[in-house]
């Protein structure tokens, strides 16, 4: 089916003229197959493959690739292109139930701030404003709410390195402390320190004031925000980056290496430990109650002790290097032995 196109005579349409058939034009162009290229992720090799009209795809090697090819002539010389994304950075969200968030909050309440076991000394958080503020100690490995929740951690850091590098690792989450924030209290730019080459580092919102939840979510302004005049529009925002930024950047055809995160209850924020961040103060009623994790990673191919790759050791062996790397312990990895400093 497709335009009929006729040529008129110079006169034009009158009584007696005859236009006559020029050509038929189609109202689509024909579908041909096409060849494409697929990559996984970046460490993934790029995959060549035959695209039919209806979607299915058939991959370079495969006797259909090598026919259809041949049939359309697919392959003849030409400029070929494909676009390339460069990951600089994963991070994880994860939404945790209210009833978790709720237990958390209870727990906090009556153990861990009665016990107020301070933590600050290892941290590099300004939060002193209020008689209020604090970090404390939130201790994973009792008997009942913190033991519990570190099974959700392990589980969750172990999931995001399957996803995201699609590596099989034991997660241990080793230590972890809560932030009590409160007006003008603050935390300059850092990042965190695991046990193990490869770490990870955590951010769960608990508490959030409602200045900060009024503020508009720089998710919903396409990963922007305007901070100009003087808004406050990210006041008590966590902020990561992960390169050398300027205003030019988006311009100049640079890629963006850093985002503000609006803190909402129940979210839990999994990164690389080495990932530098910071929160700003913010300025109204209420508490910023944030809870933060370290994670040991072993990985159980490449993570050796004397030569030995993790999954090659018994249960026995794993818990007694796991617990050798817990704490502020470190261990030569060629003898097993603890480092004394």
């Amino acid at each position: 089916m497709g335009l009929k196109v006729f040529d008129l005579p110079p006169d034009g349409v009158q009584d007696g003229a005859e236009a006559q058939l020029d050509k038929i034009q189609s109202t689509s162009e024909e579908v041909k197959p096409q060849i494409i290229t697929e990559q996984v992720s970046p460490e993934d090799p790029i995959i060549k493959k035959v695209r039919m009209p209806d979607g299915v795809t058939y991959p370079e090697g495969s006797d259909e690739y090598a026919k259809i090819v041949k049939e359309y002539d697919l392959e003849k010389p030409g400029i070929t292109a494909a676009m390339r994304t460069k990951l600089a950075v994963h991070m994880m969200k994860v939404e945790i139930p209210e009833a978790i968030i709720d237990e958390l909050n209870e727990h906090i309440d009556n153990v861990v701030i009665p016990a107020n076991d301070d933590y600050s000394d290892g941290l590099v958080g300004q939060i002193n404003r209020d008689k209020r503020s604090a970090q404390l100690n939130f201790d994973l490995f009792d008997d009942g709410v913190g033991s519990q929740f570190k099974k959700i951690l392990d589980s969750s850091c172990k999931s995001f390195l399957a996803h995201g590098w699609g590596q099989d690792v034991v997660a241990d989450a080793f230590e972890a402390w809560t932030v009590h924030s409160y007006a003008g209290d603050y935390n300059p730019l850092h990042d965190h320190g695991c046990r193990t080459e490869a770490g990870l580092s955590m951010i769960m919102y608990l508490k959030v004031p409602e200045c900060i939840q009024k503020s508009p979510d720089p998710a919903d302004l396409g990963g922007g925000v305007d901070i100009n005049h003087a808004s406050g529009v990210v006041d008590g925002y966590t902020y990561f980056t992960w390169g050398n930024n300027n205003m030019r950047d988006v311009v100049a055809l640079k890629p963006v290496t850093e985002e503000y995160v609006k803190p909402e209850k129940g979210t839990l924020i999994i990164f690389p430990n080495w990932l530098r961040h910071s929160v700003n103060p913010f300025f109204g009623e209420g508490e910023r109650r944030t809870f933060s994790s370290n994670v040991n990673i072993f990985n159980k191919q490449n993570f050796k002790i004397k030569g030995k790759a993790f999954s090659e050791m018994s249960d026995e062996e794993r818990e007694g290097i796991i617990s050798q790397f817990r704490g502020r312990k470190k261990v030569n990895k060629a003898t097993g032995a603890e480092i004394k400093e």
